[in-house]
């Protein structure tokens, strides 16, 4: 009897290491296993709608910012408030990685608004807030999975969560904005949803003449988008009317995920980057595919414990290179506020952190650019192609 219980002990473990074994090796089924929705994708299963005429849709408004209004001690930056020339509308990206369904409600509590809170409105939207009005709104966001598997439900619910986007853009540029020149930008999801934005909204209409420029950071952009009206990627640390991203990643890191497999919205449809020539605009130059030395980081803001004062920024942490469309990058790995949640060398959820005070110096020379133009009755949003 003891003899069969020890041959069963042995075989459940033999099974528990098989399985781990099979899912460390396996990252498709081990994404699945971990966070797929435990069915497909019901619009009817779908949380309540946001109504974004009222202020609890939104994450961030000019009158209510909350923390991305913070800046860092021992640093030049400053809050500009509501007295900013310019405003920018950022879609933020996944905080949501439940299973139980394919979209966040638009209020999701718990991990999904701590992660918003204290890392993207804190290190992200924070970053905006010397040169514009800051304008975020919440939405029911795709769960994670929606990025790893390849069906039919992952593109559903990315498009369920882009609708609520759309509709809060139209919402901001109707009621909000008031004729004035704004910044698209956002990270990752947000950025994959701004990309279409870009296409359906802007490019071509007179919108375009209002665009500063699109920071969509964080995510795999076609350097080929082909936009209504010429627009293209930036250039140069001037160029307006243009968009931009990088995507933050080690030596040695696998790029498949940047350069093969991101979902992108192109040609009506949701389909592949496969293969494309992507854009990189390294962020301590502000020129697409440049090279900058660690020595021209003006600052890098590590994340802190939640509801900590940011840190003071770090300068020359890191150095960057476009390689192949991605940003090589390579900060000391004993550094703290820059490790968690780095997997493969993946620098992904510090694409902001590792250049704070570069991109809110870009942002500052990009919208006195635009400004200069205006004021002198210039062109602005000009075309330019890739």
């Amino acid at each position: 009897m003891v003899r069969k219980i020890l041959w069963g002990v042995a075989v459940i473990a033999a099974g528990l290491v098989l399985t781990g074994a099979v899912l460390y090796f396996n990252a498709p089924l081990r994404n699945f296993a971990l966070f797929a929705p435990l069915h497909g994708f019901d619009p009817g299963l779908a949380p309540p709608a946001p109504d974004y005429s009222t202020d609890a849709a939104w994450v961030a408004l000019p009158e209510r910012p909350g923390l991305a209004a913070l800046v860092p001690p021992d640093s030049a930056a400053a809050d500009a408030g509501p007295a900013a020339a310019v405003d920018v509308f950022f879609v933020a990206p996944t905080t949501y990685l439940d299973r139980a369904g394919w979209n966040a409600r638009f209020d999701e509590a718990g991990g999904t608004e701590t992660r918003l809170q204290n890392g993207v409105v804190r290190f992200q939207m924070s970053a905006f807030n010397g040169c514009c009005r800051i304008f975020a709104p919440r939405y029911r966001q795709a769960t994670l999975y929606s990025f790893m598997g390849r069906g039919p439900s992952e593109n559903a619910a990315i498009d369920f969560a882009y609708q609520d986007v759309l509709r809060a853009f139209d919402q901001f540029i109707a009621a909000r904005n008031q004729g004035r020149p704004f910044i698209l930008a956002g990270h990752s999801q947000g950025s994959l949803h701004g990309m279409r934005l870009l296409q359906e909204r802007i490019a071509g209409t007179p919108l375009a003449r209002r665009l500063v420029a699109a920071y969509l950071v964080g995510y795999a952009i076609p350097l080929d988008l082909k936009l209504a009206g010429g627009i293209g990627a930036c250039r140069t640390p001037t160029d307006t009317g243009c968009y931009l991203t990088w995507n933050s990643v080690s030596p040695t890191a696998n790029r498949a995920i940047w350069q093969q497999t991101s979902p992108i919205w192109l040609d009506q449809t949701y389909q592949p980057i496969a293969g494309r020539p992507l854009t990189c605009v390294n962020p301590l130059s502000g020129k697409l595919d440049d090279s900058a030395p660690a020595a021209d980081n003006l600052g890098a803001l590590g994340y802190t414990p939640n509801g900590a004062p940011l840190g003071v920024p770090l300068k020359q942490l890191t150095g960057a290179a476009c390689t192949d469309g991605v940003l090589v990058v390579t900060p000391p790995g004993d550094v703290p506020g820059f490790s968690q949640g780095v997997f493969g060398g993946i620098y992904h959820l510090y694409d902001y952190n590792l250049f704070y005070m570069n991109v809110r110096q870009s942002l500052e020379v990009r919208t006195g650019a635009y400004l200069k133009a205006l004021a002198a009755t210039e062109p602005v949003g000009e075309t330019r192609t890739p």
